[in-house]
């Protein structure tokens, strides 16, 4: 998924380029669905996503954890909170994924029991647009804090904790029960695995 790519990936490609330089990696970003997807038919070695455990021919090994937050202009009345519960989020215009999207599924679920929630003013498929859409001004959103890209977080954007009820997202590498990868696969596998050792615990937090 994007989000893993700038997150950890780009280091982990970095370091293998250095040590087998003559190796092709493809990199296929695409959606959490598509992701699922792509690894499910054998068309792809691995993948890093959010969703996947389960389906009972995939196995999930966790890298990291992220909090939802809300992504909000550095100009905005919630910018200066230490944090947001999800009903005071009614009180201003929001924005969402659509229900194309892996991760309002996952929200869907999880606030399927909580009162109050906020009516989105606008929708997107993909939440890097709907945090490009924060950061133009159309409203505020509910997202994985690692969505927001670092170059808005130090200008556009900040990232308030959501709390009442506090929501993570677990992402991890998937891949076929039981398959066994190619040399070259199996390397970049345990790379990424020990660039997020730690990864079992919540990202680092990242505000305004």
């Amino acid at each position: 998924m994007p989000t893993a790519v700038h997150h950890c990936l780009l280091t982990v490609l970095t370091n293998s380029q250095r040590l087998y330089p003559r190796i092709l990696v493809r990199v296929l970003d695409e959606g959490a669905s598509e992701v699922l997807s792509t690894v499910a038919r054998n068309e792809a070695d691995f993948g890093i996503n959010y969703i996947g455990v389960q389906e009972a021919n995939l196995e999930l090994v966790p890298i990291f954890k992220e909090r939802f937050v809300v992504a909000c202009r550095r100009d905005h009345a919630l910018a200066s909170r230490r944090s947001v519960t999800w009903a005071e989020l009614t009180r201003h215009d929001c924005i969402a994924v659509s229900k194309a999207s892996g991760n309002r599924l996952l929200l869907d679920l999880a606030l399927a029991d909580v009162p109050d929630l906020p009516t989105a003013i606008c929708e997107a498929r993909h939440v890097r647009t709907v945090v490009d859409m924060v950061a133009a001004g159309l409203g505020v959103a509910a997202v994985p804090q690692l969505a927001i890209p670092p170059h808005l977080m130090r200008s556009e954007s900040c990232a308030v904790p959501l709390i009442k009820p506090v929501l993570n997202r677990t992402s991890g590498l998937i891949k076929r029960r039981g398959r066994v990868l190619s040399p070259a696969a199996e390397r970049l596998y345990q790379m990424i695995l020990s660039s997020t050792a730690n990864g079992q615990e919540t990202a680092g937090d990242r505000r305004c």
